[in-house]
């Protein structure tokens, strides 16, 4: 008999623009494996489903024809399926009912504990990654250095489509600066490793125009778990539930299923449909609220948590493009914490002799405010400076003008 040939078969991670929406969802996702071979040769599949873990809890499975199923370690659902294709061509089918909800709650923040972990050819980091990543550490939380390894890498790798399929190491995507989900999950993961977090790459799905393939990290935190992180939305602790979760693994060359078939000239093809039954807001105890000072055409947007836990969130700011546009950072709210985040205007634009009104809004997952900050440059406009609203130090200040239009700063109250 000759040995079977072995085919992988990976999510493939396309391009696509993406909405935002956190809280409750029950998502079903359709797995379709297609096996041709005119030969109606004997083959063994091993493949994915999705996976149950403290964010999604699998409610329902069914598969055609009937296959074996069983939990691996990292609880991932599993398939296995042996069998001979009929009449040049067999069709495996998987449906799995899942409810999503990221929520942290998370009750303590320990220190960072230094360990030596092991690395793959995409996530190895050099020493420019080693000590950007220590730059960026707080021996005193791991929250905190989680927090600002995914605000770094989201603001400091641009999306380019153009990297589409190529799935590019840390230590090239640290150098270009550029990439898609895949870049920056590996560039994350090789940067939380030289910390000494274990970590896991994910491959799975979100929602955009439509629902489209992803990936992100899951960062080891001593006395919680698994912790979701997605570099390239900007998110972390809770993401948006339409994060579905299929796979993990080391990198993207490990995440994939297996088609083993005697015949050679075999081909497979697989192709998934997900679809969101219903979404439901939570606030998760957070709340927002938001005030413009009209000396400086600042933005002053307060966030309360008033709860016994660490809650970490997704922090968007919009203004319409041309004014600021729109930013993104995770942000962490500490126990019972107030946090001011600042955001100013593009003054540039702003042309004298005319009046404007200019909506704003912000939002911390689903807790959301809107305003608008009516503006005047005949009024005063240029007698003051953004500097003026944030905190009394001049390092804030410096801060606050170098980054229009997109400043973001944040004065905390405990």
């Amino acid at each position: 008999m000759k040995p079977a040939t072995i085919i992988l078969i990976a999510i493939l991670m396309v391009p696509f623009s993406y909405a935002i929406t956190f809280g409750y969802s029950r998502l079903t996702i359709e797995r379709t494996w297609t096996i041709e071979d005119p030969n109606n040769s004997t083959f063994e599949f091993n493949g994915t489903l999705v996976a149950n873990n403290s964010n999604q809890h699998v409610i329902f499975i069914s598969t055609e024809p009937v296959m074996d199923q069983y939990a691996a370690d990292d609880g991932t659902i599993r398939l296995h399926y042996k069998g001979k294709v009929q009449g040049g061509r067999t069709v495996l089918k998987a449906k799995a009912i899942v409810n999503v909800d990221y929520n942290t709650n998370i009750s303590s923040d320990v220190p960072l504990s230094e360990q030596q972990l092991n690395y793959t050819n995409l996530t190895e980091p050099d020493q420019a990654i080693s000590l950007q990543a220590w730059s960026l550490a707080k021996d005193n939380s791991s929250i905190t250095t989680i927090r600002d390894l995914v605000n770094w890498v989201h603001s400091n790798v641009e999306y380019d489509l153009g990297y589409w399929g190529q799935s590019k190491s840390a230590r090239d995507v640290f150098v270009e600066r550029r990439g898609v989900c895949v870049e920056y999950t590996h560039l994350l993961i090789s940067m939380a490793r030289s910390l000494g977090f274990d970590t896991r790459y994910v491959s799975g799905y979100v929602q955009g125009d439509a629902w489209q393939p992803h990936a992100w990290a899951e960062i080891y935190l001593p006395g919680y778990g698994w912790l979701p992180a997605d570099a390239t939305f900007g998110q972390a602790g809770i993401l948006d539930s339409s994060h579905l979760t299929i796979h993990y693994g080391q990198d993207q060359s490990d995440v994939y299923d297996i088609v083993a078939v005697q015949n050679p000239e075999a081909s497979i093809d697989v192709s998934d449909d997900v679809d969101a039954e219903f979404f439901s807001e939570d606030l998760e105890g957070v709340s927002i609220s938001m005030e413009t000072e009209e000396d400086s055409y600042v933005a002053d947007v307060t966030l309360h948590n008033p709860g016994s836990d660490h809650v970490l969130g997704a922090f968007v700011f919009t203004i319409p493009e041309g004014y600021g546009g729109s930013q993104s950072s995770v942000v962490l709210l500490r126990p019972n914490e107030t946090v001011h985040v600042f955001r100013g205007l593009n003054h540039s634009l702003i042309q004298a002799g005319y009046s404007y009104e200019i909506p704003i809004s912000a939002s911390f997952n689903d807790a959301r405010a809107e305003t608008v900050l009516s503006v005047n440059p005949d009024n005063g406009w240029g007698d003051e400076t953004p500097g003026t609203a944030a905190p009394a130090s001049p390092c804030s200040a410096a801060i606050l003008l170098a980054m229009v239009p997109a400043a973001l700063l944040l004065r905390r109250f405990s």
